[in-house]
């Protein structure tokens, strides 16, 4: 082990070739011959939550938190995120804030040798990550207690907490949106709500759930189809350039899809005022503007529903060089 990596040095298992006195194979080598092939692993790839998961119920994964992994997931992070590719930052803020406070763990003897107090930090990170992702401290320490940790102590909670608040306050310090927010966009209502208007929430919520459970099978659907040609399998960075391709060439022509995410859901979400100047044309003022609006927006949801569909579970190039690892299953 180094100081501030995890063994990405480390070699694949040797397979055992030894024979027997009269020539014949050891039952274990021909049990590997026979054997799947190895998976491959992807330290960097993907979103990392359910592997920060992992690690904080006792499993290694070596590799997963070290520096190298830092750095080339920030740098895909930011090029995936501005690119305009349908996906999110939330998930690899989890895992980037975690690999932190796993280099700051090793750079302490304490904490490097105790995975009790290692796994503390982490947790408190990945709370840290959930708060920069969303404004949200209490939120980070919930997701933290709900989600991530398997052992959360009361002292544990306290820490996690004051780890919240200082990452919170570092973002309303630096202040990266320019709005001295530590939210992207803050919508606020001009009339409150109506009680008759409780229908229409019931019905929004219940075509989310059921939009999402569509999403995650057709999710799984793509990757267990598409993504296990042998051609795409061997060959990701083509599935990536057929996705950036497809990105580029399905938004341009919508006007809601082709602007910054920020940007449509701050519009999407403020009310209609009569006083101010509606750039995109959300806002009906009277009854034959409303199909059009609908259909507009009807069209972005398709458009976004399917891109976020291929994008999800990309293995992006610039993550699949990091670390390989393979291991047998």
């Amino acid at each position: 082990m180094s100081t501030l990596d995890e063994n990405l040095a480390a070699l694949a298992r040797q397979p055992d070739t030894s024979t027997h006195e009269d020539g014949t194979a050891s039952p274990r080598h021909v049990a590997e011959e026979n054997a799947s092939p190895p998976m491959i692993y992807y330290s960097a790839a993907g979103s990392g939550v359910a592997e920060v998961r992992v690690i904080l119920s006792g499993f290694v994964l070596h590799g997963f938190l070290g520096v190298k992994t830092l750095l080339v997931k920030t740098a895909a992070l930011i090029l995936s995120v501005a690119s305009g590719l349908s996906l999110g930052k939330e998930g690899p803020f989890v895992h980037i804030a975690t690999c932190v406070g796993n280099i700051a763990c090793r750079l302490f003897t304490k904490y490097d040798r105790n995975d009790g107090k290692r796994r503390e930090v982490l947790s408190a990170a990945a709370a840290a990550g959930v708060t920069v992702a969303f404004g949200a401290p209490i939120g980070g320490v919930l997701f933290c207690l709900e989600e991530v940790a398997y052992f959360f102590p009361a002292k544990t909670l306290f820490r996690t907490f004051f780890a919240c608040i200082t990452a919170a306050l570092t973002l309303k310090f630096l202040n990266p949106y320019g709005t001295n927010k530590i939210v992207i966009f803050e919508v606020r209502y001009l009339v409150d709500w109506e009680f008759f208007e409780i229908g229409a929430f019931i019905i929004v919520g219940m075509l989310g759930g059921a939009a999402g459970a569509i999403f995650i099978k057709a999710s799984r659907s793509w990757a267990r189809s598409f993504r296990r040609i042998s051609f795409i399998k061997n060959y990701p960075l083509i599935e990536v350039m057929l996705v950036g391709l497809l990105t580029g060439l399905v938004s341009y022509w919508n006007s809601l899809t082709k602007m910054p995410v920020a940007k449509l859901l701050f519009n999407l979400a403020s009310p209609c005022d009569p006083k101010k100047h509606d750039e995109m044309n959300l806002c009906p003022t009277d009854i034959d503007e409303i199909f059009p609006v609908v259909s507009k927006l009807a069209g972005a949801f398709f458009i976004k529903g399917i891109l976020t569909i291929v994008t999800f579970g990309l293995v992006c190039p610039i993550s699949r060089s990091v670390a390989k690892y393979n291991f047998n299953y």
